[in-house]
């Protein structure tokens, strides 16, 4: 019988208190392992420090925005990276695709949308790590 399967890392990032408590609780129950940064600051010492399979974030923060915490981690960054944001014009998605997110969610966003893509990402990522 095979052992237990590790639940995938998860960082949510984002400085709305409301926001970072329903996707916790909501991606909690998806099976994953959540950690919270409330700040650019936070969340990249976080990432420097913590393995971690995924970021979801918002667009702005507080101390910066998630486009520069993408540019500034570099090869540290998790293997699979949300943007989620009210910004959701062809433009915006060209520049969160090339700072290196692999989604970009307009809000107002289902929960289970959010589950979903981050699933995929996943799924995706070990499938081409595999390949090689």
């Amino acid at each position: 019988m095979p052992g237990p399967t590790r639940r995938p890392t998860v960082l949510v990032l984002d400085d709305d208190e409301d926001s970072v408590l329903i996707l916790e609780a909501a991606l909690d129950a998806s099976g994953f392992d959540v950690r919270v940064a409330r700040s650019w600051r936070e969340a990249r010492e976080m990432l420097e420090s913590t393995p971690t399979d995924a970021l979801v974030t918002d667009l702005s923060l507080g101390d910066g925005d998630a486009l520069e915490l993408m540019a500034s981690l570099g090869a540290r960054r998790p293997r699979v990276a949300v943007l989620v944001t009210g910004f959701g014009g062809a433009e915006d998605r060209a520049r969160s695709a090339e700072a290196g997110f692999d989604a970009h969610l307009v809000k107002p966003i289902a929960l289970d949308q959010l589950e979903h893509t981050l699933w995929r990402c996943l799924t995706s990522s070990e499938q081409a790590a595999a390949r090689g």
